[in-house]
């Protein structure tokens, strides 16, 4: 009986890892959290120019559903990165094991998301579905690859709320190879840094996690992280060296572009034929983007090395599709012929703005598009969409550093900054209220600048979609509001967005008594209020800002008079401006005006909470009332 006992406990102590029950975690690390990571090792054997061995060791505890996402693997390959091996682990909240996943057990999917510059290939993908909580998943994987030019970062924090026992980060390298690296938020965070001149070593323990806030930045700006490169590096059989932007571009331009350009020549007749007798460039420029739109249309090609290099010109000539490095190409090539200058563009496209590295010179972003310079402007031409207009940046690649590639080497460029001022939005509207307090009018909307990308799209939109997007998105807190009719004009000259809209809303004012009582801002209300803290941690970020201007004409109904009328309202400090004003212009007509600037800026957490009254201020007065009595 003793040895079957023995046995028994011998069996479960090799299907525990102690050390991975949730009771080795200190009470610290689990405070607003929803995953602790216990230990991610990364290390890097970087033997030569053409040779890297990258081994992989993490274990992440899921404390509840909202960490379910941290558990996933995701383990990229090609025929020249190779997964050696690969297996995972999953134990229970007492370091139980309950599955083991080989190999095999991963789904594999191609790598397509058609955007990524380093994304050719394939993926082993494995997602855990758990039946309860907490529990860990342990994994480790070797990659063998010739492919150097482009190392693993050092991201110890996957996301916000979440917590780290233990991570670390080594590379060895020949002492032929220099290292360079780009290391942030090493020293709020205690980041231990040892280096020589052939190996780098990252290691932080016991890290608390930072709980996500309304308007912080990009956890990149705020938790620890390295982004590293060597100058040596080799990439699909051709090999590169380079110490600076410059060097890299040329490497770039003459290895992945210069030979990808060529042309057929019925082509070539037929641009010079659409720019023949044009001397402006930019007007060449407008018929040649035009052109692309209108023959090409955007798909994603992961072919060869598809997650570099751009495919032949004339093959998108011919196909008429590519993803973002084909297009962007094949537009290079058509300036090209037409006499315009433009270069090829790499940039880390996002809402979230993030820009180059500046001092690790490597294969950085994830998109590609097109600049043109001017004497007068810089032009930024987003290839692979049918209706942005000529040289408009959206939220997707404005206000970022980007990596202009042209033949005689890289250069580090700034995009546009679509500033306040030019970001607008202009509501004008006539509306009627009549004696039921029902409304109906009509409405126009001119956006621009980042605003502009806001409304452009529903000009696409079904009208089920288009009646939707007004009713329960734009105008939400309107009840019982119907959309009688809209029209849409896009000014793709002047970058102007139009919407007419023709409106009504039963029940609109409320009633007590004698008195009818309605908002006068039916159209603009910013309603939303951002959230309270009571012990704010992180800065405050208005990544972008705008301007809205509103101008409303009521009338009013015969059978009422004005009884009160509001005071108008001036606010201005360092987050912008709000100003309404209301003004009578006979006994059954007002006019109602209104401007909100916000500005862009980066602020310190205790700025937060006049940021948020700001806001409350706006919010109450955008649902300032009149005060109507029947006569």
């Amino acid at each position: 009986m003793l040895l079957v006992v023995c046995m028994i406990n011998i069996q479960l102590l090799f299907a525990q890892n102690l050390e991975l029950s949730i009771f080795k975690i200190p009470d610290s690390l689990t405070k607003n959290c929803n995953s602790v990571i216990r230990f991610d090792e990364t290390n890097i054997e970087l033997m030569s120019q053409r040779k890297m061995v990258i081994k992989i060791r993490k274990a992440i505890t899921i404390l509840n559903k909202l960490g379910d996402e941290e558990s996933e693997i995701a383990v990229h390959y090609d025929k020249n990165h190779k997964i050696k091996s690969l297996k995972a682990v999953i134990y229970n909240s007492f370091g139980k094991e309950l599955k083991k996943i080989s190999k095999k057990d991963f789904n594999d999917y191609a790598a397509t998301d058609g955007f990524s510059l380093f994304n050719d290939g394939r993926l082993k993908y494995y997602s855990y579905v758990p039946t309860s909580y907490p529990y860990t998943i342990s994994y480790e994987y070797l990659i063998e690859s010739v492919n150097t030019a482009f190392l693993n970062r050092w991201l110890p924090f996957d996301s916000y709320n979440q917590s780290v026992q233990k991570s670390t980060y080594s590379i060895n390298f020949p002492n032929t190879i220099n290292i360079s690296s780009s290391e942030k938020q090493f020293e709020e965070f205690n980041v231990l840094k040892k280096s020589s001149n052939t190996h780098l070593f990252y290691e932080i323990n016991n890290a608390l996690a930072i709980k996500y806030e309304e308007y912080c930045p990009s956890y990149l700006e705020i938790m620890p992280n390295a982004i590293l490169a060597s100058n040596k590096f080799h990439l699909e059989g051709y090999d590169g060296v380079a110490n600076n932007w410059k060097e890299f571009g040329k490497w770039m331009h003459t290895n992945l572009i210069a030979d990808r350009m060529e042309l057929p020549e019925v082509t070539k007749v037929k641009i010079k034929n659409l720019v023949q007798g044009i001397s402006d460039p930019v007007e060449k420029a407008k018929i040649i983007y035009d052109y692309v739109q209108k023959k090409t249309r955007y798909i994603s090609v992961q072919v060869g090395i598809g997650g570099w290099m751009p495919m032949l010109a004339s093959d998108v000539d011919k196909l008429s599709y590519g993803d973002c490095k084909a297009l962007t190409n094949y537009t290079k090539a058509l300036m090209d012929e037409a006499g315009v200058e433009s270069y090829y563009t790499a940039v880390y496209g996002g809402r979230d703005i993030r820009s180059m590295e500046p001092n690790v010179y490597s294969v950085q972003g994830n998109h590609v598009f097109l600049y043109v310079p001017t004497k007068e402007k810089d032009y930024w031409l987003e290839c692979t969409s049918q209706t942005v207009p000529f040289g408009y940046q959206g939220t997707f690649t404005d206000d970022r550093d980007v990596l202009v590639i042209k033949p005689d080497g890289g250069e580090i460029k700034h995009t546009t900054i679509q500033h306040d001022s030019i970001s607008f939005q202009k509501t004008k509207a006539t509306y009627t209220l009549n004696d039921k307090g029902s409304i109906a009018g009509n409405v126009v909307i001119s956006s621009s600048g980042i605003q502009y990308d806001n409304h452009y799209d529903i000009e696409k939109k079904s009208e089920r979609e288009v009646n939707n997007y007004y009713k329960s998105d734009y105008w939400s807190y309107l009840n019982n509001l119907t959309i009688e009719d809209y029209a849409f004009k896009n000014d793709k000259d002047q970058i102007i967005f139009n919407e007419k809209v023709a409106v009504s809303a039963q029940d609109y004012a409320t009633f007590s008594g004698e008195r009818m009582l309605f908002t006068m801002n039916a159209f603009n209300r910013a309603t939303r209020v951002p959230k309270r803290y009571r012990n704010r941690k992180l800065p405050l970020k208005i990544s972008r800002g705008f301007i809205d201007t509103d101008e409303f004409e009521i009338i009013l109904p015969e059978n009422y008079s004005i009884e009160a009328l509001a005071n108008g309202v001036s606010i201005k400090n360092k987050f912008g401006e709000y100003n309404f004003s209301v003004k009578k212009i006979s006994p059954s007509k007002i006019k109602y005006s209104r401007e909100f600037l916000l500005k862009k800026g980066l602020h310190p957490k205790e700025d937060y909470n006049a940021y948020r009254n700001f806001r409350r201020q706006i919010a109450k007065h955008d649902k300032t009332k009149i005060v109507l009595l029947k006569k």
